[in-house]
């Protein structure tokens, strides 16, 4: 039975109407797949060497055991954000004679096969072996080791898909997840508590115990029947007719009232956020990149590196670059209506821009406390701020007008690619690339202040030319009007 939904599998693929681009996006994904397994393959093989040359006195592994923990979180991290549990049809399934559970057992061996589950063997396999040649363990040991490690993949495999159904509609969820490994790094960087050392000591146990390599394999077995309970109970027909009631108090958007002829659309847009779950995670996981710089900042071999400016226009611009980007598909469903109404185009736009106008506002005052490391820090994060205000809010609003994929707003922001086309990928170019060259020159050939200050007098030009800018802005939209009519009418 499985050989018969694999090749209705295969046959859904080549059969739908986005075979092209189906095959195009797998060969771009097999060909990365292909360069980072060699990658990792190699640096399994170079491993020991590397290790033994800068820690002549330690064991490879017992070295490698202390970054296991990281190595896995990490791993774990990715799956959430780039692995999805396979896509079974299972309507028309679910009227024909195959058991539910041949049906979910399909789909859970299915995930097994994902390019992610093949990184770690590509790396601790070759690392085996060649340990193999030269250590104090015997073969027994590095094999239970290894059997461990490859345990650790496939639980990280099905805890994903657990960790995605209670989290990724809800992004709330993953806050403690995060203040966590905050408090775990600061406690590691000061020195208070050694969580890789203390992780190594677990690890290292497998090598005493081998026996203990069964856990995780006992541990895949309990998450996957736990998936497996939890997909049986959602394997009915009419699961998608159960429809969830949610109830919207009022909120107070007087304040709104001072910009005048803007404020029914701000008052618009603030309820399409605050109401909807796609817009709601978007503005959650802005707030949460906040902490973006405390993965570079306490590192002083950024202090003077144009990393500091891609944190800067991240942390100031976040919501910009994720709301922004889908201007005007957050109002898809209804923008024909908008348009059918005695609206001036330009003032649809002008809220736009002054709702990013205030999200830049309030991610600046909370990135204040940055200069704790170093003023330079608060000069460069203003210099962002300002320049994503003249210079960044243009542009985000103007490949606006290429957008043509409506959104589905009850969908989560993560792991949602839904409504993305060509210009969501083309824009990060002038939005990030552009103020990191022109910082990085202008630093070479003078100082970091100096470089500081030419992104901000960029922004303040982008912002007295506004006027100018905004006639071609709506002159763009105006000729690509019923291209985006016609794109945000379809479905999908």
């Amino acid at each position: 039975m499985f050989s018969k939904l694999f090749v209705l599998e295969w046959k859904s693929f080549f059969r739908s109407a986005s075979v092209g681009k189906g095959i195009a996006m797998k060969a771009f994904i097999g060909f990365l797949v292909l360069y980072f397994g060699l990658v990792f393959f190699y640096l399994g093989m170079s491993l020991t060497g590397i290790l033994r040359e800068y820690f002549p006195d330690e064991e490879p592994i017992s070295i490698v055991n202390r970054y296991l923990g990281i190595w896995f979180l990490t791993e774990l991290f990715m799956r959430f954000m780039l692995q999805n549990l396979p896509v079974l049809h299972i309507k028309p399934l679910l009227v024909q004679q195959i058991r539910k559970s041949t049906q979910i057992h399909f789909v859970l061996g299915k995930s097994v096969l994902h390019w992610m589950n093949f990184l770690s063997p590509l790396l601790f396999i070759p690392f085996i072996l060649v340990n193999m040649e030269s250590t104090a363990f015997s073969r027994g040991q590095l094999l239970a080791w290894l059997v461990m490690v490859l345990g650790m993949v496939l639980v990280s495999n099905f805890l994903n898909f657990i960790l995605q159904k209670k989290i990724a509609d809800n992004i709330k969820a993953l806050l403690p997840f995060i203040l966590i490994s905050v408090i775990l790094g600061a406690l590691e960087y000061f020195g208070v508590f050694s969580f890789t050392a203390y992780v190594g000591k677990l690890f290292d146990a497998i090598l005493i115990y081998p026996y203990l390599a069964g856990l995780p394999i006992l541990l895949t077995i309990w998450l996957y029947r736990l998936n497996y309970m939890n997909l049986k109970g959602q394997l009915y027909l009419d699961t998608a007719l159960q429809g969830r009631s949610e109830n919207y108090g009022s909120s107070d958007l007087s304040w709104t009232n001072r910009f005048g002829a803007l404020a029914p659309f701000l008052q618009l847009d603030l309820r399409l956020i605050r109401r909807n779950k796609r817009p709601r995670s978007m503005l959650m996981l802005s707030l949460v990149f906040v902490l973006y710089g405390l993965l570079f900042y306490p590192n002083p071999s950024f202090a003077d590196s144009t990393m500091l400016v891609l944190v800067g226009i991240f942390v100031t611009g976040i919501f910009i670059i994720n709301f922004g980007q889908f201007i005007p598909a957050w109002d898809g469903s209804y923008f024909s209506m908008l348009m059918a109404q005695d609206i001036p185009l330009k003032l649809y736009l002008e809220s736009k821009i002054v709702l990013m106008y205030l999200s830049v506002l309030v991610l600046s005052v909370l990135s204040i406390p940055y200069v704790y490391f170093g003023w330079h820090i608060l000069i460069v994060n203003l210099a962002c701020a300002v320049y994503n205000l003249g210079v960044n809010v243009p542009i985000v609003i103007y490949f606006g007008s290429f957008n043509k994929k409506r959104i589905e707003l009850d969908k989560g922001q993560l792991l949602n690619y839904q409504g993305t086309g060509a210009a969501q990928w083309i824009v990060g170019i002038p939005l990030i690339f552009i103020p990191m060259i022109i910082w990085g020159v202008t630093k070479m050939l003078s100082d970091q202040l100096t470089a500081s200050v030419v992104l901000f007098v960029l922004g303040i030009i982008g912002l007295l030319l506004k006027k100018v800018i905004m006639n071609r802005i709506e002159r763009a939209y105006r000729e690509r009007k019923h291209s985006m009519l016609e794109g945000f009418r379809q479905q999908g």
